[in-house]
């Protein structure tokens, strides 16, 4: 039996991966380690299998989506199946492949970022569905091969991010019911710890106070944009307030207010003739539900296609902005009346 890289590793006292970097000429084995490598290589007379080889090498586009909590089947939901789409159309014109790893908040505990595109030979990264605060988001500023962040910004040197211009089109939906003449409106926000919640709170924020309302009066119910917890939480409202308070509901996401627009009917109201709501997201079940709710479409798709873009691009040498908008637009239908009152 030949010699493999695992006797090499073995006996030079490293782990697989440093060798595997080492013989591909990563920049991030140090010299001394290299030289030893070599030797061991020499003394043993390993020789690399060039498929797997060229499968390994920097000069290979060997690219990865990972995803946080792609393991939960509730968080696979329609916006996550869209960024997937999009990666993949991309890909797929191009001839190329990438992977999808999923991982988890203890995985990011356990095994730094770095680490993992090196045990997969990886060459670029797109990361989605990661909160501000996560480890794998920090290590992303410093890592070495280009990295495209979706919908939460990371400032590195190899570093890009896709994003909605969130301030700009929750402050348009928000003009929108306002101008509809709902002074007294619920915002449904997302988790607190989400980049997107607070720029969409921003936006909300700069439309009602240039519409003279105080800030202090609006009802505000945290639903870390979850479908179930909106559905319950309205329910509570319902109970307690019926019509007596609010005429409209703000949602930061498209799957709170179908839960929200459950509740209604669930408690024996109508949309929009007892309350108005509007989504965000622009998600394709808002296509078959009556009414429709009037929303932001952010053409989701449409991120996953130029995330991958965007890192091809860094992969061949070009120069990207740091920030990527992707083009939204306000999607209206029915589930927002004119307010006499």
């Amino acid at each position: 039996m030949g010699v493999s890289i695992r006797d090499v590793a073995k006996t030079a006292g490293v782990s697989v991966s440093t060798v595997s970097r080492a013989l591909n000429g990563y920049t991030d084995v140090s010299e001394k380690t290299k030289n030893k490598i070599q030797k061991t290589v020499q003394q043993l007379g390993y020789v690399p299998n060039q498929s797997a080889k060229n499968l390994s090498s920097k000069n290979t586009k060997n690219i990865a989506l990972i995803v946080f909590d792609l393991y939960k089947v509730d968080k696979l939901n329609e916006f996550t199946t869209n960024i997937l789409r999009g990666v993949y159309e991309y890909a797929n014109e191009r001839g190329s492949t990438l992977a999808t790893y999923g991982i988890s908040e203890e995985m990011q505990k356990n095994k730094k970022l770095a680490d993992m595109c090196s045990e997969y030979s990886l060459s670029g990264v797109i990361l989605m569905g990661l909160k501000m605060q996560d480890k794998y988001l920090k290590e992303a500023r410093t890592l070495r091969i280009p990295c495209v962040t979706i919908d939460v910004k990371v400032e590195g040197k190899n570093t890009a991010t896709i994003m909605t211009d969130d301030i700009t089109a929750f402050e348009e939906i928000t003009d929108y019911v306002l101008d509809h003449g709902h002074k007294k409106v619920v915002l449904i926000k997302g988790k607190e710890e989400a980049e997107v919640t607070l720029n969409r709170f921003l936006g909300f924020k700069k439309s009602v106070e240039r519409h003279g309302i105080d800030l202090q009066n609006i009802e505000i119910i945290n639903c870390h944009f979850d479908q179930g917890e909106a559905f319950e939480k309205t329910i509570d409202y319902l109970k307690k307030n019926g019509k007596r308070e609010a005429t409209a509901f703000i949602c930061m996401s498209d799957l709170m207010a179908l839960g929200v627009s459950r509740a209604m009917l669930e408690c024996g109201y109508s949309i929009p003739e007892d309350f108005s709501v509007t989504g965000f997201d622009g998600i394709y079940a808002l296509d078959y539900i009556n009414p429709g709710i009037t929303t932001i479409d952010q053409n989701i798709i449409e991120k996953g296609y130029v995330g991958v873009r965007v890192l091809n691009d860094m992969l061949e040498g070009k120069e990207v902005q740091d920030n990527i908008f992707v083009p939204h637009k306000l999607v209206i239908r029915e589930s927002v009346k004119e307010n006499s009152i």
